[in-house]
């Protein structure tokens, strides 16, 4: 499946800009989610509009009569038909338009009015999204995740969790990475997930290879969409107490370029690579960590990694450390995807892995 990579929190109604959005692109970014109070159908129509002009995609997550209706309102289904239909019509008059977000974070006692959403999105030719919550918010998270998929019977499975906490690493981040990706394969839909590109409450702000790092551990899980949050640096009127995203105040940050680099030198030109091949399983060398699954069939003999397996041959192999480097050995001859040619190149079965790092390989013997 084809790799999206996105970015939520775009710039705010006084810099929405075809400028601005040409930014968004130039970091090698497809889709934007909106936010950032583009919260009526003239900012929305605008911000579409400049989406137009850069190349990019748009996902309307901020529109207040889809809020209104998901969360707070019951009117059946013809009536839901009927309004989701007047937004869509608001919208869809634009090439960038790709779909609606219904709602963020949703509790069970939604899931039904989610169903008639999604499905009246669909029927009208455009993605319904909606993203779930981690494991620490929810409970038991094989049956919420499990019971979203039966009952609103998605188009995709997203879900945030942010690893890198102000006091060390969440802990829970693989066994929530492991339980969507499980249920998306079973229902046969992509998986989409957040990567944290700031600091806020209880959060520190990601280095770059940390950032890399949550993006290779989504390749190596089979994830086909990367979702940056944030890309602008929220206000403080949240109250969070957001520190600078990718852009602030109108200004990249060094992440932005680290961001830059990342999608258009590597995750683009391997996603694109991925998607020609079955995303298969992924494992983990040594322990694993809780939720997680051991490597098995002994083909990487040495290294602290984490192995996707696509298709019969190829091995996306990440390192599992994004605070120290690894040498991986392989039981077998591979070569080695160049992204800067999108070829092969015959590698040594042992290289080293700097701190979250990837390298996919292709096995010859």
């Amino acid at each position: 499946m084809t790799l999206t990579i996105a970015a939520f929190w775009p710039p705010p109604p006084h810099e929405t800009t075809v400028a601005r959005y040409r930014e968004i692109a130039d970091a090698g970014i497809d889709l934007v989610i909106t936010g950032n109070y583009l919260n009526d159908t003239v900012i929305i129509g605008h911000a579409l509009s400049c989406a137009d002009e850069a190349g990019l995609e748009v996902l309307v997550a901020s529109d207040p009569r889809v809020e209104v209706l998901m969360r707070d309102l019951d009117p059946g289904e013809e009536q839901t038909r009927a309004l989701i239909g007047r937004v869509i019509d608001d919208y869809r008059g634009h090439r960038s338009f790709r779909g609606i977000s219904l709602m963020d974070e949703p509790l069970p006692d939604r899931f039904e009015r989610l169903a008639t959403g999604v499905s009246v999105v669909r029927s009208l030719g455009h993605l319904a999204y909606v993203n779930l919550f981690p494991s620490h918010a929810t409970g038991p998270y094989d049956a919420y995740v499990g019971d979203f998929v039966s009952t609103v019977r998605p188009a995709l499975l997203s879900f945030d969790r942010y690893p890198f906490l102000s006091s060390g690493e969440d802990a829970g981040y693989f066994a929530d990475l492991a339980t969507i990706r499980d249920h998306a394969a079973r229902a046969g839909v992509p998986a989409w997930m957040y990567v944290q590109t700031l600091a806020y409450d209880g959060h520190r702000a990601p280095t770059a290879a940390e950032i890399a790092w949550q993006v290779n551990t989504a390749l190596a899980y089979g994830y086909t969409g990367v979702q940056y949050f944030t890309y602008w640096t929220p206000d403080p009127s949240r109250g969070e107490g957001f520190q600078p995203a990718l852009m602030d105040g109108g200004q990249p940050t060094e992440r932005y370029g680290v961001v830059r680099d990342l999608n258009t030198r590597w995750l683009r030109p391997v996603g694109d690579e991925l998607a020609r091949l079955p995303w298969t399983s992924a494992g983990h060398t040594g322990p694993p960590p809780a939720g997680a699954r051991p490597l098995e069939d002994g083909v990487v003999v040495g290294g602290e990694v984490v192995v996707g397996r696509y298709g019969a041959r190829h091995l996306f192999v990440c390192n599992a450390r994004h605070d120290a480097g690894t040498e991986v050995t392989l039981a077998a001859r591979a070569a080695a995807f160049d992204p800067a040619t999108g070829s092969y190149q015959p590698g040594a079965s042992t290289f080293p892995l700097a701190p979250g790092a990837a390298r996919l390989v292709r096995l010859e013997s």
